[in-house]
């Protein structure tokens, strides 16, 4: 585990490292917060709103965008790093980063732009909660340092692009055993709020 944590911190340093060798590039940036729930289900039960099950544990997170490319038009390459508390039965941090791919090509008349997006990366916590913790039981596992995967939609006005509205899955994993020993590991339905700059 402390050889997967101090590779996640040099991943995350390098991350760092390039946003900061970026900034004075004229390229996109963000900022955003969120808050939510946890699901007791997997993933595929998460990406349901409407009909998933929910444990007792919550999320609050924020994070930092920058894009750094644009290979095809309105198609946008970039970094992210973010940090969550989790609780409600008991508390547990999460840091993570990853790389993020988003469209924003999509309007509908002149009042709602629609932006897909998709962040793929690694995600460390202090401890595990809820289902992920019963998970880990089960399999021996260690999931301290996992997988990371957020497709989200973001929603905003095309006369005002630089605020949004977003809805996101967290979604921690350890591919099926790929990390950690770990299948599925955590996953939440948030609600955020992101500001472009």
């Amino acid at each position: 585990m402390r050889v997967a944590f101090i590779l996640f911190l040099t991943l995350l340093g390098a991350l760092v490292s390039f946003t900061v060798t970026a900034l004075g590039q004229d390229r996109d940036q963000a900022v955003f917060a969120f808050g939510g729930r946890y699901v007791d289900g997997y993933f595929e039960h998460a990406l349901a709103p409407l009909i998933a099950d929910y444990e007792d544990n919550v999320v609050l997170g924020a994070g930092y965008q920058k894009f750094l490319a644009e290979p095809l038009p309105d198609f946008h390459l970039g970094v992210e790093a973010g940090l969550a508390l989790r609780g409600g039965q008991q508390a547990s941090g999460e840091v993570w980063a990853g790389a993020v791919a988003r469209y924003d090509g999509w309007t509908i008349g002149e009042q709602l732009r629609i932006s897909p997006a998709f962040t793929f990366g690694l995600s460390a916590v202090t401890n595990s909660i809820g289902v992920e913790a019963e998970r880990a039981a089960d399999r021996h596992a260690d999931p301290g340092l996992l997988f990371y995967l957020a497709p989200e939609i973001n929603l905003s006005a095309p006369d005002n692009p630089d605020t949004e509205l977003f809805y996101r899955v967290q979604h921690r994993s350890g591919a099926w055993g790929t990390m950690g020993d770990m299948f599925d590991g955590h996953n939440a339905q948030v609600i955020g709020l992101r500001h472009h700059f």
